[in-house]
């Protein structure tokens, strides 16, 4: 069956919500879906709560953006059972000792998730936007000092929030069983993150070649994590800056800046440093592509904000670093030029090789010094 067009799926979306609560009288697409379709919703009848826009989510087999690339609709499922069960986490405010930056972490409410049409409906954040682009576009602003504690404070505040849902999610029996069924999108991170290492070293043998054999090694290790569930424990999946959204707008003192963590769908039981790395990496590829010195400003709040980790926790986030930005950070079309993705690529492998030698002194000379600046 040919994947139906982007305007057809729309129009389907649009048809399913009549006669529901989530009936809209316009459906507008927004920016930011790669896997699904995702749609600003105008309702023709308000909430019960007053409710006037919200976001739809809808899914297909394949991933909206490459429809060549099938992918389960059990990701549907797993979003559902992980935005209720985190309705009863607590939202994450400010950080105590910082009483000027009022960010408030939390996931958007669920509302309704209808089975037959995988298509979800979800609280929007108005006029929001991702904390990649938010870095890109907005962020900066014209004072360096200022800009270095907003950035400090905003990666704090995510750092709280992933350590709270971290040990909160391991106490949560139902919701762990729930995200280990997801084996399917389990392996296609596990390959997105060390088969592409692979990959990438036959791709860029001059910058990569040499530590072919580390990354095998790293590979086969992170292989056997996953043979023992009891080791694991529930994740985000896909923890990254495109995967947080905020206001479209200048973080100002002393106002409620809403956060939300979104994306569910590849929630499932791993290495809670898969998730810290991941964010790790996203932020610090936005100093080297962009040179963005906030992506290393938040990077050390996150990393401040997460707490106290073991050295063997912090060597092997710093693993999972390495491979996201060789795996995923070299590949992304018109991110950068060609220098800077051989840039990207032996900052990740030297990062590698040294986590897998556990030289920790080649880390504390480095941008990533911060790695180890909470180890217990």
């Amino acid at each position: 069956m040919t994947p139906e067009s982007r305007e057809e799926v729309t129009s389907k979306v649009l048809e399913s919500l009549k006669g529901t609560p989530y009936e809209a009288s316009s459906l507008d697409i927004l920016s930011g879906g790669t896997a699904n379709f995702i749609y600003r919703a105008t309702l023709a009848h308000p909430l019960a709560d007053g409710t006037k826009d919200v976001a739809v989510k809808h899914s297909e087999d394949y991933i909206a953006s490459s429809p060549d690339f099938k992918l389960t609709l059990s990701r549907c499922r797993i979003e559902e059972e992980c935005l209720k069960a985190l309705s009863a986490f607590s939202v994450v405010g400010k950080a105590d000792e910082d009483k000027s930056y009022n960010f408030i972490v939390r996931t958007p409410k669920f509302y309704h998730f209808d089975e037959g049409n995988n298509t979800q409906i979800q609280e929007l954040l108005g006029d929001g936007i991702d904390l990649k682009m938010h870095t890109l576009e907005i962020l900066d602003g014209s004072d360096p000092e200022e800009m270095e504690n907003r950035s400090l404070q905003l990666g704090k505040a995510l750092g709280r929030w992933l350590k709270g849902f971290h040990s909160w999610a391991a106490q949560q029996h139902e919701l762990r069983v729930t995200v280990a069924a997801n084996k399917e999108l389990q392996g296609l991170k596990h390959m997105i993150n060390f088969s592409w290492l692979l990959d990438r070293a036959k791709q860029f043998t001059s910058v990569l070649g040499g530590a072919e054999d580390v990354f095998k090694e790293v590979g086969k290790m992170a292989a056997a994590e996953l043979e023992d569930d009891s080791q694991l424990q529930v994740i985000h999946g896909d923890f990254w800056t495109g995967n947080i959204l905020l206001p479209k707008a200048p973080i100002q003192k002393g106002v409620d800046v809403p956060i939300f963590v979104i994306d569910w769908e590849m929630s499932q039981i791993g290495k809670p440093s898969l998730d810290v790395g991941q964010m790790i990496a996203e932020l610090y590829e936005l100093k080297i592509y962009k040179g963005k010195a906030a992506g290393l400003f938040m990077t050390q709040g996150f990393i401040e904000g997460y707490g106290p980790v073991s050295e063997d926790f912090a060597f092997r986030t710093a693993i999972q670093v390495g491979a996201h930005l060789i795996s995923f950070g070299m590949s992304v079309q018109g991110w950068g030029s060609v220098e800077q993705v051989e840039e990207c690529g032996r900052f990740g492998r030297d990062i590698i090789t040294h986590a897998w030698e556990k030289d920790r002194r080649w880390f504390e000379e480095s941008d990533l010094a911060c790695l180890f600046s909470t180890t217990e």
